[in-house]
Protein backbone atom coordinates (compact mmCIF):
# COMPACT_ATOMS: atom_id res chain seq x y z
CA UNK A 1 0.00 0.00 0.00
CA UNK A 2 1.72 3.08 -1.35
CA UNK A 3 1.07 7.01 -0.11
CA UNK A 4 -1.22 8.32 -2.54
CA UNK A 5 -3.93 10.41 -1.88
CA UNK A 6 -6.55 12.13 -4.56
CA UNK A 7 -5.98 15.53 -3.91
CA UNK A 8 -6.14 18.78 -5.72
CA UNK A 9 -5.72 22.74 -5.98
CA UNK A 10 -7.39 25.36 -7.24
CA UNK A 11 -6.28 29.17 -7.64
CA UNK A 12 -8.11 32.47 -7.85
CA UNK A 13 -5.93 34.57 -9.95
CA UNK A 14 -5.20 38.04 -10.35
CA UNK A 15 -6.26 39.73 -13.33
CA UNK A 16 -5.86 43.29 -14.23
CA UNK A 17 -4.51 46.28 -15.78
CA UNK A 18 -0.80 46.57 -15.88
CA UNK A 19 0.57 50.02 -14.79
CA UNK A 20 3.85 51.04 -13.89
CA UNK A 21 3.35 50.77 -10.71
CA UNK A 22 1.48 46.90 -10.45
CA UNK A 23 1.35 46.23 -7.06
CA UNK A 24 0.01 49.36 -5.92
CA UNK A 25 -3.18 49.22 -6.74
CA UNK A 26 -6.19 48.35 -4.71
CA UNK A 27 -7.86 44.96 -6.33
CA UNK A 28 -6.06 45.24 -9.93
CA UNK A 29 -7.96 48.54 -10.92
CA UNK A 30 -10.11 46.30 -13.47
CA UNK A 31 -11.54 42.80 -14.51
CA UNK A 32 -10.68 41.58 -17.83
CA UNK A 33 -11.40 37.77 -16.70
CA UNK A 34 -14.15 36.95 -19.70
CA UNK A 35 -11.65 38.10 -22.07
CA UNK A 36 -8.65 35.67 -20.52
CA UNK A 37 -11.41 32.83 -20.67
CA UNK A 38 -12.95 33.45 -24.36
CA UNK A 39 -8.60 34.03 -25.70
CA UNK A 40 -8.73 29.80 -24.32
CA UNK A 41 -12.20 29.00 -25.36
CA UNK A 42 -10.48 30.14 -29.22
CA UNK A 43 -7.26 28.79 -28.83
CA UNK A 44 -6.06 25.71 -30.30
CA UNK A 45 -2.98 23.52 -29.62
CA UNK A 46 -0.49 22.18 -32.51
CA UNK A 47 -2.42 18.55 -32.22
CA UNK A 48 -5.67 20.32 -33.63
CA UNK A 49 -7.10 20.02 -30.03
CA UNK A 50 -8.80 23.08 -28.45
CA UNK A 51 -7.61 24.56 -24.91
CA UNK A 52 -10.96 24.07 -23.52
CA UNK A 53 -12.68 21.09 -24.09
CA UNK A 54 -16.31 21.65 -22.66
CA UNK A 55 -18.97 23.45 -23.59
CA UNK A 56 -19.13 26.86 -21.97
CA UNK A 57 -21.88 27.24 -18.78
CA UNK A 58 -22.94 30.03 -16.96
CA UNK A 59 -20.08 32.21 -15.65
CA UNK A 60 -18.10 30.61 -18.29
CA UNK A 61 -17.67 27.72 -16.56
CA UNK A 62 -15.88 24.66 -18.45
CA UNK A 63 -13.00 22.05 -18.46
CA UNK A 64 -9.59 22.66 -19.83
CA UNK A 65 -8.13 19.27 -22.16
CA UNK A 66 -6.08 18.58 -19.18
CA UNK A 67 -9.13 18.22 -16.90
CA UNK A 68 -8.92 21.02 -15.27
CA UNK A 69 -11.68 23.05 -14.55
CA UNK A 70 -11.87 27.02 -15.09
CA UNK A 71 -14.23 29.49 -14.65
CA UNK A 72 -15.40 32.98 -12.74
CA UNK A 73 -15.66 32.08 -9.17
CA UNK A 74 -17.57 34.37 -6.74
CA UNK A 75 -16.27 37.67 -6.49
CA UNK A 76 -15.46 37.34 -10.34
CA UNK A 77 -12.00 35.99 -9.73
CA UNK A 78 -10.84 33.47 -12.78
CA UNK A 79 -10.36 30.34 -11.14
CA UNK A 80 -8.78 27.16 -12.36
CA UNK A 81 -8.96 24.17 -10.16
CA UNK A 82 -6.71 20.91 -11.12
CA UNK A 83 -7.78 17.98 -11.74
CA UNK A 84 -7.82 14.83 -9.63
CA UNK A 85 -4.51 14.19 -8.99
CA UNK A 86 -3.45 10.64 -6.76
CA UNK A 87 -0.22 12.74 -5.05
CA UNK A 88 1.55 16.00 -4.31
CA UNK A 89 3.99 15.36 -7.49
CA UNK A 90 0.97 15.23 -9.80
CA UNK A 91 -0.73 18.59 -7.94
CA UNK A 92 2.14 20.51 -8.22
CA UNK A 93 2.49 19.48 -12.18
CA UNK A 94 -1.44 20.57 -12.61
CA UNK A 95 -0.66 24.01 -10.81
CA UNK A 96 1.68 25.16 -13.43
CA UNK A 97 -0.20 23.64 -16.07
CA UNK A 98 -2.90 26.25 -14.37
CA UNK A 99 0.01 28.91 -14.89
CA UNK A 100 0.60 28.40 -18.21
CA UNK A 101 -3.09 28.63 -19.40
CA UNK A 102 -3.45 32.05 -17.60
CA UNK A 103 -0.21 33.07 -19.66
CA UNK A 104 -1.73 31.85 -22.96
CA UNK A 105 -4.72 32.90 -22.45
CA UNK A 106 -3.56 36.86 -21.15
CA UNK A 107 -1.45 36.26 -23.90
CA UNK A 108 -4.28 36.01 -27.07
CA UNK A 109 -6.09 38.13 -24.55
CA UNK A 110 -3.97 41.26 -25.14
CA UNK A 111 -3.77 41.05 -29.07
CA UNK A 112 -7.60 42.24 -28.79
CA UNK A 113 -6.92 44.47 -26.08
CA UNK A 114 -4.09 46.35 -27.47
CA UNK A 115 -5.70 46.76 -30.53
CA UNK A 116 -8.88 48.03 -29.13
CA UNK A 117 -6.54 50.67 -27.42
CA UNK A 118 -4.58 51.60 -30.36
CA UNK A 119 -7.61 52.49 -32.04
CA UNK A 120 -8.90 55.27 -29.05
CA UNK A 121 -5.39 56.19 -29.47
CA UNK A 122 -4.69 55.23 -25.95
CA UNK A 123 -1.52 55.03 -23.91
CA UNK A 124 0.11 51.30 -23.94
CA UNK A 125 -2.03 49.41 -21.04
CA UNK A 126 -2.31 45.44 -21.44
CA UNK A 127 -3.83 43.02 -19.13
CA UNK A 128 -1.74 40.95 -17.07
CA UNK A 129 -2.26 38.19 -14.05
CA UNK A 130 -0.75 37.85 -11.07
CA UNK A 131 -0.33 34.45 -8.36
CA UNK A 132 -1.28 36.57 -5.69
CA UNK A 133 -3.94 35.79 -2.61
CA UNK A 134 -4.06 39.16 -1.11
CA UNK A 135 -3.95 43.10 -1.71
CA UNK A 136 -2.13 45.43 0.81
CA UNK A 137 -5.52 46.05 2.15
CA UNK A 138 -6.71 42.86 3.42
CA UNK A 139 -10.27 43.42 2.63
CA UNK A 140 -9.49 42.42 -0.91
CA UNK A 141 -8.68 38.70 -1.00
CA UNK A 142 -8.40 35.73 -3.14
CA UNK A 143 -8.50 31.69 -2.27
CA UNK A 144 -6.06 29.18 -2.92
CA UNK A 145 -7.87 25.68 -1.44
CA UNK A 146 -6.49 22.51 -1.75
CA UNK A 147 -8.75 19.25 -1.14
CA UNK A 148 -8.04 16.19 -0.12
CA UNK A 149 -10.10 13.01 -0.35
CA UNK A 150 -10.55 10.67 3.15
CA UNK A 151 -12.64 7.92 4.11
CA UNK A 152 -15.47 9.94 5.75
CA UNK A 153 -15.68 7.84 8.76
CA UNK A 154 -11.91 8.18 9.71
CA UNK A 155 -11.70 11.66 9.87
CA UNK A 156 -14.97 13.92 10.12
CA UNK A 157 -14.80 14.77 14.11
CA UNK A 158 -11.40 14.47 13.86
CA UNK A 159 -10.50 17.99 12.87
CA UNK A 160 -8.45 19.26 15.85
CA UNK A 161 -5.67 16.54 15.03
CA UNK A 162 -5.44 18.54 11.94
CA UNK A 163 -5.78 22.14 12.43
CA UNK A 164 -2.35 22.95 14.77
CA UNK A 165 -0.79 21.26 12.09
CA UNK A 166 -2.44 24.07 9.60
CA UNK A 167 -1.57 26.55 11.93
CA UNK A 168 2.42 25.72 11.90
CA UNK A 169 2.61 24.47 8.43
CA UNK A 170 2.95 28.30 7.55
CA UNK A 171 6.13 28.40 8.72
CA UNK A 172 7.08 26.70 5.67
CA UNK A 173 4.98 27.07 3.44
CA UNK A 174 3.92 30.85 3.70
CA UNK A 175 3.81 32.75 0.20
CA UNK A 176 4.95 35.84 2.04
CA UNK A 177 3.88 39.22 0.90
CA UNK A 178 3.09 42.74 2.38
CA UNK A 179 -0.11 43.92 3.93
CA UNK A 180 -1.39 46.65 5.95
CA UNK A 181 -1.34 46.68 9.77
CA UNK A 182 -2.21 49.29 12.30
CA UNK A 183 1.67 50.05 13.22
CA UNK A 184 2.18 50.77 8.95
CA UNK A 185 3.15 48.28 5.88
CA UNK A 186 4.46 44.73 6.86
CA UNK A 187 6.37 41.70 5.39
CA UNK A 188 4.74 38.82 6.86
CA UNK A 189 4.85 34.46 6.04
CA UNK A 190 1.70 34.57 5.09
CA UNK A 191 -0.91 36.76 3.91
CA UNK A 192 -3.79 34.79 3.86
CA UNK A 193 -3.29 33.79 7.33
CA UNK A 194 -3.53 37.63 8.16
CA UNK A 195 -6.88 37.44 6.57
CA UNK A 196 -8.41 34.50 8.27
CA UNK A 197 -11.54 35.25 10.06
CA UNK A 198 -12.32 31.42 11.53
CA UNK A 199 -10.87 28.12 12.71
CA UNK A 200 -13.12 26.41 11.53
CA UNK A 201 -16.61 26.89 9.51
CA UNK A 202 -18.98 25.69 6.36
CA UNK A 203 -18.81 28.65 4.17
CA UNK A 204 -15.19 29.12 2.30
CA UNK A 205 -16.60 33.12 2.24
CA UNK A 206 -16.00 33.66 6.05
CA UNK A 207 -12.01 32.97 5.75
CA UNK A 208 -11.79 30.06 7.46
CA UNK A 209 -8.24 27.89 7.95
CA UNK A 210 -10.46 24.78 7.24
CA UNK A 211 -14.42 24.78 5.88
CA UNK A 212 -16.42 21.88 7.07
CA UNK A 213 -18.79 22.48 3.91
CA UNK A 214 -19.87 18.58 3.40
CA UNK A 215 -19.44 18.31 -0.95
CA UNK A 216 -17.29 15.48 -1.80
CA UNK A 217 -17.97 15.49 -5.39
CA UNK A 218 -17.51 11.42 -5.03
CA UNK A 219 -18.91 8.40 -3.26
CA UNK A 220 -20.66 8.77 -0.02
CA UNK A 221 -18.16 7.20 1.71
CA UNK A 222 -15.53 9.88 0.93
CA UNK A 223 -15.09 13.59 2.70
CA UNK A 224 -13.41 16.27 1.10
CA UNK A 225 -11.43 18.33 3.43
CA UNK A 226 -11.51 21.43 2.62
CA UNK A 227 -8.10 23.60 3.41
CA UNK A 228 -9.17 27.26 2.49
CA UNK A 229 -6.13 28.91 4.25
CA UNK A 230 -4.05 27.67 1.25
CA UNK A 231 -1.50 30.02 -1.03
CA UNK A 232 -0.72 30.54 -4.58
CA UNK A 233 3.13 29.59 -5.17
CA UNK A 234 5.74 29.89 -7.64
CA UNK A 235 8.03 27.88 -5.16
CA UNK A 236 7.95 24.21 -7.31
CA UNK A 237 9.48 22.74 -3.73
CA UNK A 238 7.19 24.52 -2.07
CA UNK A 239 4.14 23.23 -3.58
CA UNK A 240 5.35 19.72 -3.10
CA UNK A 241 6.62 20.00 0.62
CA UNK A 242 2.81 22.00 1.52
CA UNK A 243 0.31 18.76 -0.43
CA UNK A 244 2.51 16.10 -0.02
CA UNK A 245 3.29 16.32 3.88
CA UNK A 246 -0.52 17.30 4.87
CA UNK A 247 -1.55 14.25 2.82
CA UNK A 248 0.89 12.05 5.19
CA UNK A 249 -0.94 13.81 7.97
CA UNK A 250 -4.48 13.40 6.89
CA UNK A 251 -3.74 9.96 6.13
CA UNK A 252 -2.22 9.53 10.18
CA UNK A 253 -5.19 10.55 11.12
CA UNK A 254 -7.59 8.27 9.30
CA UNK A 255 -4.79 5.28 10.09
CA UNK A 256 -5.68 6.32 14.09
CA UNK A 257 -1.68 6.39 13.73
CA UNK A 258 -2.52 10.33 15.22
CA UNK A 259 -5.02 10.29 17.99
CA UNK A 260 -3.86 13.25 20.16
CA UNK A 261 -2.20 16.18 19.99
CA UNK A 262 -1.77 19.18 22.49
CA UNK A 263 -4.48 22.17 21.42
CA UNK A 264 -3.05 25.04 20.87
CA UNK A 265 -4.17 28.36 22.59
CA UNK A 266 -6.14 30.72 20.51
CA UNK A 267 -5.83 28.66 17.46
CA UNK A 268 -6.75 31.72 15.22
CA UNK A 269 -4.68 34.68 16.81
CA UNK A 270 -1.48 32.30 16.89
CA UNK A 271 -2.16 31.79 12.63
CA UNK A 272 -1.49 35.51 12.40
CA UNK A 273 1.14 35.40 15.39
CA UNK A 274 3.14 33.03 13.46
CA UNK A 275 3.02 34.53 10.32
CA UNK A 276 3.79 37.62 11.90
CA UNK A 277 7.09 36.50 12.70
CA UNK A 278 9.71 36.75 10.14
CA UNK A 279 12.65 36.33 12.74
CA UNK A 280 12.50 32.77 13.24
CA UNK A 281 12.64 30.96 16.60
CA UNK A 282 8.31 30.59 16.24
CA UNK A 283 6.70 29.57 19.86
CA UNK A 284 3.62 28.71 20.56
CA UNK A 285 1.35 28.32 23.70
CA UNK A 286 -0.68 25.22 24.42
CA UNK A 287 -4.09 25.27 26.47
CA UNK A 288 -1.85 23.60 29.27
CA UNK A 289 -0.13 26.23 29.93
CA UNK A 290 3.44 25.08 28.30
CA UNK A 291 5.02 27.22 25.55
CA UNK A 292 7.26 25.43 23.37
CA UNK A 293 9.00 25.59 19.57
CA UNK A 294 6.52 25.43 17.11
CA UNK A 295 9.49 22.99 15.32
CA UNK A 296 9.30 20.83 18.47
CA UNK A 297 5.84 20.63 18.63
CA UNK A 298 5.62 19.78 15.00
CA UNK A 299 8.04 17.01 15.03
CA UNK A 300 6.85 15.46 18.76
CA UNK A 301 3.02 15.65 17.05
CA UNK A 302 3.48 15.07 14.11
CA UNK A 303 6.76 13.99 12.51
CA UNK A 304 6.98 10.88 14.12
CA UNK A 305 3.72 9.24 12.91
CA UNK A 306 4.68 10.19 9.31
CA UNK A 307 7.98 8.45 10.01
CA UNK A 308 6.00 5.55 11.28
CA UNK A 309 3.46 5.74 7.89
CA UNK A 310 7.05 5.55 6.10
CA UNK A 311 7.73 2.23 7.28
CA UNK A 312 5.42 0.66 6.98
CA UNK A 313 3.96 2.08 3.61
CA UNK A 314 5.59 1.73 -0.03
CA UNK A 315 7.42 4.85 -0.78
CA UNK A 316 8.18 7.11 -4.12
CA UNK A 317 10.96 9.07 -4.72
CA UNK A 318 9.06 11.84 -4.58
CA UNK A 319 7.85 10.74 -0.71
CA UNK A 320 11.47 10.10 0.64
CA UNK A 321 12.53 13.50 -0.90
CA UNK A 322 9.99 15.31 0.56
CA UNK A 323 10.28 14.01 4.10
CA UNK A 324 14.41 14.41 3.47
CA UNK A 325 14.07 17.88 2.80
CA UNK A 326 11.81 18.77 5.29
CA UNK A 327 13.61 17.05 8.23
CA UNK A 328 16.58 19.43 6.49
CA UNK A 329 14.01 22.86 6.57
CA UNK A 330 13.61 22.08 10.47
CA UNK A 331 17.17 21.81 11.60
CA UNK A 332 18.08 24.38 9.59
CA UNK A 333 15.17 26.61 11.25
CA UNK A 334 15.91 25.70 14.59
CA UNK A 335 19.65 26.62 14.19
CA UNK A 336 17.84 30.20 13.03
CA UNK A 337 19.47 29.94 9.45
CA UNK A 338 16.93 31.38 7.61
CA UNK A 339 19.42 33.04 5.40
CA UNK A 340 21.00 29.75 4.19
CA UNK A 341 21.07 28.93 0.47
CA UNK A 342 19.15 25.84 0.82
CA UNK A 343 16.23 27.38 2.73
CA UNK A 344 16.20 30.60 0.24
CA UNK A 345 16.12 28.18 -2.56
CA UNK A 346 13.18 26.01 -1.67
CA UNK A 347 10.71 27.98 0.77
CA UNK A 348 8.88 30.95 -1.07
CA UNK A 349 8.44 33.38 1.82
CA UNK A 350 12.16 33.36 2.84
CA UNK A 351 12.86 33.15 -1.14
CA UNK A 352 10.89 36.70 -1.44
CA UNK A 353 12.16 38.18 1.20
CA UNK A 354 16.08 37.57 0.34
CA UNK A 355 14.95 39.05 -3.18
CA UNK A 356 13.78 42.08 -1.47
CA UNK A 357 17.09 42.35 0.53
CA UNK A 358 19.61 41.48 -1.84
CA UNK A 359 18.53 41.80 -5.55
CA UNK A 360 16.09 44.86 -5.62
CA UNK A 361 18.66 46.80 -7.02
CA UNK A 362 18.30 44.79 -10.34
CA UNK A 363 14.34 45.18 -10.22
CA UNK A 364 13.91 47.36 -13.21
CA UNK A 365 11.05 49.74 -11.56
CA UNK A 366 9.52 52.93 -12.57
CA UNK A 367 7.87 55.56 -10.11
CA UNK A 368 4.85 57.33 -11.63
CA UNK A 369 2.23 60.05 -9.71
CA UNK A 370 -0.53 58.34 -7.65
CA UNK A 371 -3.76 56.74 -9.18
CA UNK A 372 -7.33 57.42 -7.87
CA UNK A 373 -7.42 53.72 -6.47
CA UNK A 374 -3.18 53.66 -5.24
CA UNK A 375 -2.49 52.57 -1.97
CA UNK A 376 0.48 55.20 -2.01
CA UNK A 377 -2.58 57.45 -1.40
CA UNK A 378 -4.35 55.80 1.26
CA UNK A 379 -0.60 54.74 3.05
CA UNK A 380 2.44 56.29 4.14
CA UNK A 381 5.74 55.03 2.57
CA UNK A 382 8.78 56.23 0.97
CA UNK A 383 10.12 55.62 -2.38
CA UNK A 384 12.16 52.46 -1.04
CA UNK A 385 9.63 50.53 0.40
CA UNK A 386 6.94 51.40 -2.57
CA UNK A 387 9.52 49.52 -4.60
CA UNK A 388 9.71 46.70 -2.39
CA UNK A 389 5.91 46.24 -2.17
CA UNK A 390 6.45 46.20 -6.22
CA UNK A 391 9.03 43.42 -6.41
CA UNK A 392 6.60 41.07 -4.41
CA UNK A 393 3.84 41.87 -6.61
CA UNK A 394 6.17 41.28 -9.10
CA UNK A 395 7.46 38.03 -7.75
CA UNK A 396 3.86 36.23 -8.55
CA UNK A 397 3.60 37.74 -11.92
CA UNK A 398 2.99 35.25 -14.61
CA UNK A 399 2.95 37.43 -17.58
CA UNK A 400 5.65 39.68 -19.34
CA UNK A 401 8.08 40.45 -16.35
CA UNK A 402 8.50 36.93 -14.28
CA UNK A 403 10.67 38.34 -11.13
CA UNK A 404 10.43 34.84 -10.03
CA UNK A 405 11.49 33.01 -12.74
CA UNK A 406 14.40 35.50 -13.69
CA UNK A 407 15.54 35.00 -9.67
CA UNK A 408 14.99 31.52 -9.77
CA UNK A 409 17.76 31.00 -12.51
CA UNK A 410 20.46 33.51 -10.81
CA UNK A 411 20.03 32.47 -7.27
CA UNK A 412 19.91 28.55 -8.55
CA UNK A 413 16.23 27.66 -7.46
CA UNK A 414 15.24 23.89 -6.48
CA UNK A 415 13.86 22.40 -9.47
CA UNK A 416 11.59 19.95 -9.60
CA UNK A 417 9.79 19.27 -12.73
CA UNK A 418 11.03 18.85 -16.01
CA UNK A 419 9.66 21.04 -19.01
CA UNK A 420 8.76 17.33 -20.45
CA UNK A 421 6.76 17.02 -16.97
CA UNK A 422 5.13 20.29 -17.58
CA UNK A 423 4.22 19.69 -21.43
CA UNK A 424 2.43 16.73 -20.23
CA UNK A 425 0.14 18.07 -17.83
CA UNK A 426 -0.78 20.89 -19.51
CA UNK A 427 -1.74 18.71 -22.70
CA UNK A 428 -3.29 15.57 -21.03
CA UNK A 429 -5.06 14.99 -17.87
CA UNK A 430 -3.80 12.40 -15.20
CA UNK A 431 -3.54 8.73 -16.44
CA UNK A 432 -6.24 6.16 -15.59
CA UNK A 433 -7.91 9.05 -13.33
CA UNK A 434 -11.62 10.21 -13.49
CA UNK A 435 -10.31 13.14 -14.87
CA UNK A 436 -9.31 11.38 -18.20
CA UNK A 437 -13.04 10.22 -18.04
CA UNK A 438 -14.09 13.55 -18.09
CA UNK A 439 -11.82 14.72 -21.10
CA UNK A 440 -12.96 11.69 -23.10
CA UNK A 441 -17.05 12.06 -22.32
CA UNK A 442 -16.13 16.24 -23.36
CA UNK A 443 -15.14 14.97 -27.05
CA UNK A 444 -18.13 12.24 -27.31
CA UNK A 445 -21.17 14.68 -26.13
CA UNK A 446 -19.66 17.94 -27.74
CA UNK A 447 -23.23 19.83 -26.42
CA UNK A 448 -23.49 18.37 -23.02
CA UNK A 449 -23.12 19.83 -19.27
CA UNK A 450 -19.59 18.58 -17.59
CA UNK A 451 -19.18 18.85 -13.52
CA UNK A 452 -16.49 16.82 -11.98
CA UNK A 453 -18.54 13.60 -10.99
CA UNK A 454 -21.35 13.84 -14.24
CA UNK A 455 -22.44 14.76 -17.26
CA UNK A 456 -25.49 15.93 -18.35
CA UNK A 457 -26.72 15.36 -21.93
CA UNK A 458 -28.90 18.08 -23.63
CA UNK A 459 -31.84 16.55 -25.40
CA UNK A 460 -34.33 17.67 -27.59
CA UNK A 461 -36.96 19.50 -24.88
CA UNK A 462 -41.36 18.68 -25.35
CA UNK A 463 -41.43 22.40 -26.35
CA UNK A 464 -39.81 24.27 -29.43
CA UNK A 465 -39.12 28.44 -29.42
CA UNK A 466 -40.95 29.49 -32.35
CA UNK A 467 -40.52 32.67 -33.98
CA UNK A 468 -42.88 32.12 -36.44
CA UNK A 469 -45.30 34.46 -37.79
CA UNK A 470 -48.74 33.32 -35.96
CA UNK A 471 -52.00 32.04 -37.58
CA UNK A 472 -55.20 34.52 -37.74
CA UNK A 473 -57.20 32.42 -35.07
CA UNK A 474 -54.25 32.22 -32.91
CA UNK A 475 -54.05 36.44 -33.14
CA UNK A 476 -57.43 36.47 -32.65
CA UNK A 477 -57.28 34.69 -29.62
CA UNK A 478 -54.41 36.77 -28.42
CA UNK A 479 -55.76 40.21 -28.69
CA UNK A 480 -58.82 39.01 -27.23
CA UNK A 481 -56.83 38.12 -24.15
CA UNK A 482 -54.27 41.05 -24.95
CA UNK A 483 -56.41 43.88 -26.47
CA UNK A 484 -53.75 46.68 -25.93
CA UNK A 485 -51.57 44.60 -28.46
CA UNK A 486 -53.88 45.41 -31.23
CA UNK A 487 -52.61 49.08 -31.12
CA UNK A 488 -48.87 47.96 -30.59
CA UNK A 489 -47.98 46.53 -33.95
CA UNK A 490 -44.33 46.57 -32.84
CA UNK A 491 -45.21 44.00 -30.17
CA UNK A 492 -42.77 40.67 -30.27
CA UNK A 493 -44.70 37.28 -30.04
CA UNK A 494 -42.71 34.16 -29.14
CA UNK A 495 -44.35 31.11 -29.28
CA UNK A 496 -43.55 27.61 -27.37
CA UNK A 497 -44.07 24.84 -28.90
CA UNK A 498 -45.01 21.70 -27.02
CA UNK A 499 -44.03 18.42 -28.39
CA UNK A 500 -48.03 16.18 -28.20
CA UNK A 501 -49.26 13.39 -29.98
CA UNK A 502 -50.68 14.60 -33.19
CA UNK A 503 -51.56 18.39 -33.50
CA UNK A 504 -49.33 20.34 -31.43
CA UNK A 505 -50.56 23.29 -29.12
CA UNK A 506 -49.07 26.40 -29.65
CA UNK A 507 -48.86 28.40 -26.18
CA UNK A 508 -48.24 32.39 -26.77
CA UNK A 509 -45.37 34.39 -24.77
CA UNK A 510 -45.89 38.15 -25.67
CA UNK A 511 -42.95 40.67 -25.19
CA UNK A 512 -44.83 44.63 -24.94
CA UNK A 513 -42.41 46.96 -27.01
CA UNK A 514 -43.55 50.29 -26.49
CA UNK A 515 -41.71 52.20 -29.36
CA UNK A 516 -41.06 51.16 -33.21
CA UNK A 517 -37.75 51.97 -32.35
CA UNK A 518 -37.50 49.16 -29.31
CA UNK A 519 -37.33 46.52 -31.74
CA UNK A 520 -33.61 47.08 -32.53
CA UNK A 521 -31.36 44.08 -30.64
CA UNK A 522 -34.83 42.28 -29.60
CA UNK A 523 -32.92 39.01 -30.80
CA UNK A 524 -30.54 39.72 -27.53
CA UNK A 525 -33.01 40.34 -24.99
CA UNK A 526 -35.66 37.91 -25.85
CA UNK A 527 -33.85 35.03 -24.30
CA UNK A 528 -34.08 37.12 -21.25
CA UNK A 529 -37.55 37.36 -21.41
CA UNK A 530 -38.24 33.86 -21.74
CA UNK A 531 -35.86 32.79 -18.57
CA UNK A 532 -37.41 35.02 -16.70
CA UNK A 533 -40.86 33.69 -17.55
CA UNK A 534 -39.65 30.33 -17.25
CA UNK A 535 -38.29 30.72 -13.57
CA UNK A 536 -41.76 32.09 -12.59
CA UNK A 537 -43.38 29.06 -14.39
CA UNK A 538 -42.29 25.51 -12.93
CA UNK A 539 -44.21 23.90 -15.59
CA UNK A 540 -42.16 25.40 -18.37
CA UNK A 541 -38.78 24.51 -16.77
CA UNK A 542 -40.06 20.64 -16.60
CA UNK A 543 -41.27 21.27 -20.34
CA UNK A 544 -37.81 22.52 -21.54
CA UNK A 545 -35.40 20.43 -19.09
CA UNK A 546 -37.39 17.36 -18.66
CA UNK A 547 -35.88 15.19 -21.02
CA UNK A 548 -31.88 16.14 -20.43
CA UNK A 549 -30.53 13.24 -19.09
CA UNK A 550 -27.68 12.83 -16.34
CA UNK A 551 -24.97 10.04 -16.10
CA UNK A 552 -22.71 10.12 -12.96
CA UNK A 553 -19.40 8.99 -12.31
CA UNK A 554 -18.54 9.63 -8.41
CA UNK A 555 -15.85 6.79 -8.11
CA UNK A 556 -12.09 8.12 -7.26
CA UNK A 557 -10.92 4.60 -8.09
CA UNK A 558 -10.75 2.22 -10.55
CA UNK A 559 -10.71 4.29 -13.99
CA UNK A 560 -8.06 2.59 -16.72
CA UNK A 561 -8.57 2.30 -20.53
CA UNK A 562 -11.08 -0.27 -19.93
CA UNK A 563 -13.40 1.24 -17.09
CA UNK A 564 -13.39 4.41 -19.10
CA UNK A 565 -13.98 2.96 -22.24
CA UNK A 566 -16.73 0.61 -20.90
CA UNK A 567 -18.67 3.58 -19.08
CA UNK A 568 -18.20 5.22 -22.20
CA UNK A 569 -20.54 2.11 -23.75
CA UNK A 570 -23.08 2.52 -21.39
CA UNK A 571 -23.09 6.14 -21.51
CA UNK A 572 -23.83 5.68 -25.68
CA UNK A 573 -26.09 2.65 -25.47
CA UNK A 574 -28.39 4.69 -23.13
CA UNK A 575 -28.62 7.29 -25.21
CA UNK A 576 -29.67 5.31 -28.26
CA UNK A 577 -32.41 3.58 -26.39
CA UNK A 578 -33.53 7.16 -25.07
CA UNK A 579 -33.97 8.41 -28.72
CA UNK A 580 -35.47 4.52 -29.74
CA UNK A 581 -38.28 5.21 -27.45
CA UNK A 582 -38.53 9.10 -28.54
CA UNK A 583 -38.93 7.80 -32.04
CA UNK A 584 -41.81 5.11 -31.52
CA UNK A 585 -43.46 8.05 -29.57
Amino acid sequence: MDLNKWQGVEHEFRVGISSESPGLYRYARFYHVDEVIHALETYTFFDGTDAICSKLRRRNDGFLRNGSRIYICTGGHLEIATPECRNAFEALKYDKAAELYMQIGVERANKKYREKLRKRANAPSYIQCWKANVEIDKRYSRGTHESYAVVRRNFVGKENLFIPFLILRKIFFGAGGFVAEKEGLKYVISPKAMVSKRVLTESPSQWPILSTRDEPLGTKDKYRVHVTSGEGVRSEVTRLLNNALTSYVLDAIETGKLSHVEDIWNPLQTFKDISANTEGDWRVKLTNGRTELAIDYLEANYLAVIEELFEERETSYWDKYVLDTFKRLCDKFRQGLLEDPYVVRRLEWVMKLWVIKNEINDFDYKYTSKGKFDYRSIYMMDEEIEKEIAASFDFTNLCDYDLYERIADKIGVERILTEEEIGEALLFPPKDSRAELRVRLASEFGNAALSWNKITINREPKIKIDLGRPTGEEYSRMFERYPELARMPSAVVVFLRERRRGEATRQVLVRLLAEEEDIRGWEEEISREIRNRIVRNPYLDYLLYSNNKTYRFDELDGWNEDTIKKRLEEINRAEEESRGKEEEV
